[in-house]
């Protein structure tokens, strides 16, 4: 408990902060005081505060020793030190408790992160490798390239059937991807867009750091996709270029 005094400290004034503090309790608490901190700030008679230093200028520290014999802490009977056993048994264990956890949560992070990262490097490999591809059978081979990614989609189209979902024109079929080159790209175009837009590759529009996003995530271009996949690593070795698509 606190004891707070206003105004001057005197002896006196001491002996009653005790003396009050002891009637807060019931007689039969048997209550001992053990131990205080206590805290003086010196003022001259003007009002001004003082501080107050040793020969060393160090901030004065004031030490009451006990008398030789005198218990400084309270006598725990055995009730009180089986508590204080047991408080100190499940404080340990709470301790415990609390790394542990944190310890599991630090861990989850550094995995998801591993995990993350993991996902880049694939996303970042599977990127390359089918721009590489694609320049590739541009350079070589540039008119079948085109014909044979055109046939897949329209296969697939023909198959499928795909038809747009909501809007006015809910119902009605989707527009068919068509590829085609322009003074050496790639080019694609649907008969709602202005203008041919150019490709890096026949599968992916774009990379984020960790994702690949194709033109549209309808199921007929998604099958389509994987079709031109299977055909773009059918056309070299199998070895480091399918495994970057396929990882």
């Amino acid at each position: 408990m606190r004891s707070k005094i206003d105004g001057e400290i005197t002896a006196e004034r001491l002996a009653e902060a005790l003396k009050f503090a002891t009637k807060k309790f019931p007689y039969d608490a048997q209550v001992r005081f053990y131990g205080a901190n206590l805290y003086l700030a010196a003022f001259n008679a003007e009002g001004l505060p003082l501080e107050l230093v040793d020969q060393h200028g160090q901030e004065v520290m004031i030490k009451i020793v006990a008398p030789s014999g005198t218990l400084v802490r309270p006598a725990l009977t055995a009730e009180g030190v089986e508590r204080r056993r047991q408080a100190k048994e499940t404080a340990a264990a709470r301790r415990a408790e609390e790394e542990a956890e944190f310890q599991r949560q630090e861990a989850q992070v550094l995995e998801q992160r591993r995990q993350y990262q993991a996902k880049s490097d694939l996303a970042k490999r599977t990127w390359e490798a089918a721009n590489a591809i694609t320049s590739q059978q541009i350079k070589t081979r540039a008119e079948e390239f085109v014909a044979e990614l055109n046939t897949i989609v329209h296969s697939v189209w023909c198959e499928m059937k795909p038809v747009e979902p909501v809007g006015k024109r809910k119902d009605e079929p989707k527009p068919l991807p068509v590829f085609s080159m322009r003074e050496g790209m790639l080019m694609l175009d649907v008969s709602t867009w202005k203008t041919p837009r150019q490709v890096q590759n026949p599968i992916y529009s774009s990379r984020s750091y960790d994702r690949l996003h194709r033109f549209w995530a309808h199921p007929a271009w998604a099958e389509a996709c994987t079709r031109i996949e299977k055909m773009m690593v059918s056309w070299l070795e199998q070895g480091q270029t399918t495994a970057a698509l396929n990882a």
